[in-house]
């Protein structure tokens, strides 16, 4: 099993080689990537099979995966991160409670670690211990479920085009 900062960046390099290879729109996805390959000179064989795992994905997984990745962007980032929330908003009871931008603070949270409850509490409404059972029992769950779906469809391409890679993690 690939830990998830291995799998970002086989996703990350992915998408660099595709960009590379004139295949994919260049886009900056962060350095988590630097120093990876394949190890065998068969790179874009392999991100055109990370390419097509992501295709193939849930949208909701495809959304976890990206918002992680990219987080840190501005620019590509809030995209993924108001799509992301939509979908937790329509997947949970009462999705919407703190509405739109109470729920994306969560969101937001799961991939970035800020913020607190009391924060959220503060800013939202109701007691921090409501806010951070909401987040713990339904945003972080859903999240999280979908993320290891994400992570499994990039882990089954990992073993068939990374066994070196996958050796040295």
């Amino acid at each position: 099993m690939v830990e998830v900062k291995k799998v970002i960046s086989v996703v990350v390099r992915a998408l660099e080689v595709l960009t590379q290879a004139g295949e994919a729109k260049a886009v900056d996805h962060g350095r988590s990537a630097s120093g990876w390959s394949d190890y065998s000179g068969n790179d874009l064989e392999a991100a055109r099979a990370v390419q097509e795992a992501l295709i193939t994905m849930p949208a909701e997984s495809y959304l976890a995966l990206m918002w992680l990745i990219a987080k840190d962007n501005p620019q590509l980032g809030e995209p993924f991160l108001k799509d992301l929330t939509t979908f937790v908003a329509h997947s949970i009871p009462d999705g919407d409670r703190f509405g739109r931008s109470g729920l994306e603070y969560w969101v937001r949270h799961w991939a970035k670690r800020d913020g607190s409850s009391r924060e959220a509490a503060f800013l939202f409404g109701k007691s921090f211990a409501t806010h951070q059972r909401f987040y713990r029992e339904q945003v972080d769950v859903r999240l999280n479920a979908w993320l290891t779906v994400a992570k499994g469809r990039v882990e089954e391409v990992i073993d068939v085009h990374y066994c070196d890679y996958r050796d040295a993690a």
